[in-house]
């Protein structure tokens, strides 16, 4: 009788234990704006999938990515870390000899592995290609996309695999071609290149030029396939679609069902790849113990929409880094609630390390905070209170909000296509809660307001500058 009461005991811990085990899904988009999903407010797409997300989730109105560019807003969001303090600053490029996430950082597929998590990455990478920085040497079990942005070529220093599909009547001569013309860094084959990117299964490139047309839909069909082969153990899906980002591609059967454009139509199937992965979990019971957060990268490209923020991708005005957020676990987080405490990628690392029973590394510093009494109601604000602003392509800090107040030296990316003049030229003072559209410069009338910014603002990057020298 004792042996089967000990048994007994044993089998209710475990079963305790697994209850509490999370699978963990991150969704991120590219270059999607703060109003472009229909329950953010546009008119010119439906998306009733993430719009269900939300209703059954915590949606967030004033979540910031650490960055209004790609790559380092991806380093932040994996380590937890500033993209300054990882050594990412600014977007990688498919060029020879190019860095990537250095591989001393702890990734959150690397964390999760302490609990024996199974570890998928499907689409957009963009920390590094070379092999020693691809997902599979950074936590990942399995990779299946794009090593970068759908925008770019092909690089050198990555494998082909013997079986690669070639389309538009290459060969393999005309694909080492298109190696060296990139490895000679000659501007006049960039638009010749442009938009001829690989894809990648594991560490190999399996099909070139790749056939973006179908690459969301496929990209589904490998997030799919992942939770259903994981779906007996916890498991951490990486889900980083490659658009709306620029050459926009969509799926015959979404071409023009937004009724606007093709950025519209992409989100609208982005819309569909959504449901298909709650579809998925819910068929296969796991929607009870998983935990699901939706987000982009940045700020919108030209063909989206930031409203009513000012500015967009590549600009430190709110546009460029406040994107829209929901995060979904049923009997975790309450349904149904709109905030809009400050709150940013840099927390998703911690708040996963929580919810999932993992202690957070003791040998660095993190930028992020642990979110999770927050997100499951035990207290309505955010344990964040600031965010700090640093320019696309940049380690020079051009901001910071805190509270209500936003500080802000720079907030335009000066580029050929744009002249600053006026008041972009000048040091400027928000109150983001009666102005979310940054257009009232209060400096003038709160010089104490700002000063104390200022000096808190280089303060932080003082420390973080500090930190990074004793590397």
């Amino acid at each position: 009788m004792k042996y089967f009461v000990i048994l007994f005991l044993a089998l209710f811990q475990t079963a305790i234990l697994q209850s509490q085990v999370k699978n963990v899904i991150v969704i991120f988009t590219d270059d999607q704006g703060y109003e472009d999903l229909s329950c953010y407010g546009s008119n010119k797409v439906k998306t009733p999938n993430i719009d269900q997300m939300a209703e059954e989730g915590l949606k967030l109105t004033s979540f910031y990515v650490a960055s209004s560019v790609c790559s380092p807003s991806r380093a932040a969001l994996l380590t937890g870390r500033m993209p300054k303090r990882v050594g990412i600053p600014g977007v990688l490029f498919p060029k020879k000899n190019e860095k990537g996430l250095p591989t001393d950082e702890i990734t959150i597929a690397e964390l999760l592995k302490e609990k024996n998590y199974a570890t998928g990455l499907v689409g957009k990478w963009h920390l590094g290609h070379a092999k020693k920085y691809l997902p599979l040497n950074q936590g990942f079990d399995s990779y299946y996309g794009i090593p970068y942005s759908n925008n770019m070529s092909i690089a050198s220093g990555i494998d082909i695999s013997p079986n690669v599909v070639l389309n538009d009547g290459y060969t393999l001569e005309m694909m080492h071609a298109d190696i060296k013309k990139v490895d000679s860094g000659e501007k006049k084959y960039k638009n010749e290149l442009k938009e001829k990117a690989p894809l990648l299964r594991g560490n190999e490139i399996v099909e070139y030029p790749t056939n973006q047309t179908t690459l969301t839909e496929r990209y589904t069909k490998e997030a799919v396939s992942f939770i259903k082969k994981n779906k007996e153990k916890p498991f951490f899906l990486y889900f980083a679609h490659s658009f709306p980002h620029v050459p926009i591609f969509v799926g015959d059967k979404f071409k023009g069902i937004s009724g606007s454009t093709p950025y519209y139509d992409a989100i609208a199937e982005i819309d569909w790849s959504v449901g298909e992965v709650f579809k998925t979990l819910k068929e296969n019971g796991l929607d009870k113990n998983t935990l699901v957060i939706f987000t982009s990268d940045n700020g919108p490209n030209s063909h989206g929409s930031a409203k009513p923020l000012k500015g967009r991708k590549f600009e430190t005005y709110d546009g460029g880094q406040r994107v829209p957020a929901i995060f979904w676990a049923p009997e975790e987080i309450k349904a149904g609630i709109t905030s809009d405490e400050v709150v940013s990628s840099l927390d998703v690392l911690p708040t996963i390390a929580n919810f999932t029973g993992i202690c957070m590394p003791k040998d660095r510093v993190y930028d992020g905070y642990d979110l999770s009494k927050f997100l499951k109601g035990k207290t309505k604000e955010s344990p964040r209170k600031e965010m700090y602003f640093y320019g696309s392509n940049s380690t020079k800090i051009d901001g910071i909000r805190q509270g209500d107040w936003k500080y802000l030296i720079k907030g335009y990316r000066k580029a050929g296509w744009y002249k600053p003049k006026g008041d972009d030229l000048k040091i400027k003072l928000f109150n983001l809660k009666e102005d979310i559209s940054e257009s009232e410069n209060l400096i003038e009338k709160n010089p104490e307001k700002a000063n104390e910014l200022l000096n808190k603002m280089k303060d932080y990057d003082a420390d973080l500058t500090k930190d990074i020298s004793k590397k």
